[in-house]
Formats: C-alpha cells, structure tokens, sequence
C-alpha cells in the first residue's frame, strides 16, 4: 500500500523554515508572544490514486507566537486510519506501535497574505514519518501548506479571543498555494520508502483560543 499522502495530515503544522520575502505577512497579533491551545474536527488527506487518511478526533494543538508574525506550534491527531482493499488499518507516528492512531508533529508557522489580500497562515512541518498496521514501508511527509484565516476577517485592527484556520481542498490539490501578488507555490510532498515524492491535499480546520493573554489585537501595521 502506498501512503504517499498520509503523513501529510502531519502537516498541520510545522519547521525551522525561512520564509522568503515573497510571502512576507502584512499583519500581525500584539502581544507579540501571545500563547494559544487549538482545537479541531476529522482532518482528511486526499491524493490521486490513494486511499485517504482520517483522523476522527479529538484533534488537538497547541503554539505561541515568537515575534507577532512567526511562531512554533506542536499538534497531536488521534483515531488516524486508512482503508486499503476494504480493510481499515491504523496508523501512526508511533512507528512501532501503528494502532496508538495518533499522528504527532511540530514545527513553525509565519502570518502570510493569500489570494485578494486576505489573511492566510503557511505552515511548515518538521520531516514525520508514518506507519501504518501491516503495510511494511513507512511514509515521510515535508514541505509547506498554505491555509486561510477565516475568522476574524474584519478589517484591522480587530481584537478576538480565536483564530481560526481552514485548509482547502478542491480536485485533489490545496485551494491556496501561492500569496498574494507572487507566484511561489507552496505544498506539502510525501515520499513512501524507497519511493518518489507526491503532492497530497489537506482538507481540515483548526481553532486555536488565545490563553496568555486571553485576547490579542490583530494589526496591518507588519513589515
């Protein structure tokens, strides 16, 4: 079974990634190390010609902003599985041990601004590797995704209590893959052992609760 895309649900979130000046955010949250925990529904990866990763939930995630624009984020899915032939497997970063069904990764995130000026969030992930039950090659999963913030949308300054962030899907590929005005294009790639790369496509939304403090003010003011 090949699970090109499967590691890329990992992908909600991200590394130690430089992000060129062509995305450069165009806003920001004050306090600058605002903290926050997340919360979200089944996330689900779709590829052409493979089977698709679910993980039902509770989905769960946590991160704090390192300067108002960029931060580190941790996320933890649970109930991960895919179908192959008829047959649900279960799969896991626990390499070893597929049927704990929790997909763990961390990484950064940078404030971006997508298609028509709207807030959007580039994710990175760290390289994570998947496994799952009787299928005998693991899965690595890199690169970026791109999502767009959609609440609060009011214009700046705006305070709020959450942020939250959808990533779409539309035929098989993310809906937003290059920020506004440049034509870099971002993805996530997953690699089976021994295998080649392949784009794979998050379908998920994620809502984070600001915690310390509990309200930020989002500004337009960013470099």
């Amino acid at each position: 079974m090949s699970k090109k895309m499967m590691l890329a649900l990992a992908g909600i979130s991200a590394v130690m990634f430089v992000l060129p000046a062509a995305a450069s955010a165009n806003w920001g949250v004050t306090p600058t190390n605002a903290k926050f925990s997340g919360s979200g529904p089944a996330g689900r990866l779709f590829a052409s010609g493979e089977p698709t990763l679910e993980c039902k939930g509770p989905n769960t995630g946590s991160g704090a902003y390192t300067d108002g624009t960029t931060g580190n984020i941790t996320l933890h899915f649970t109930e991960c599985q895919s179908e192959f032939l008829g047959i649900t497997v279960p799969c896991s970063t626990t390499v070893a041990e597929p049927t704990k069904k929790t997909i763990v990764t961390s990484g950064i995130f940078h404030n971006v601004t997508i298609t028509g000026g709207k807030r959007g969030t580039l994710v990175t992930p760290n390289p994570t590797v998947i496994k799952c039950q009787n299928i005998a090659n693991t899965i690595t999963v890199s690169g970026t995704l791109l999502g767009e913030v959609s609440s609060p949308t009011g214009p700046c300054p705006v305070t709020t209590k959450t942020l939250q962030t959808t990533f779409l899907v539309s035929g098989g590929s993310q809906v937003h893959k290059t920020t506004d005005g440049h034509n870099t294009e971002y993805d996530l790639s997953a690699t089976t052992a021994g295998g080649s790369a392949v784009t794979a496509a998050l379908e998920a939304t994620a809502t984070d609760t600001f915690t310390e403090p509990k309200e930020v003010t989002i500004d337009c003011n960013t470099p």
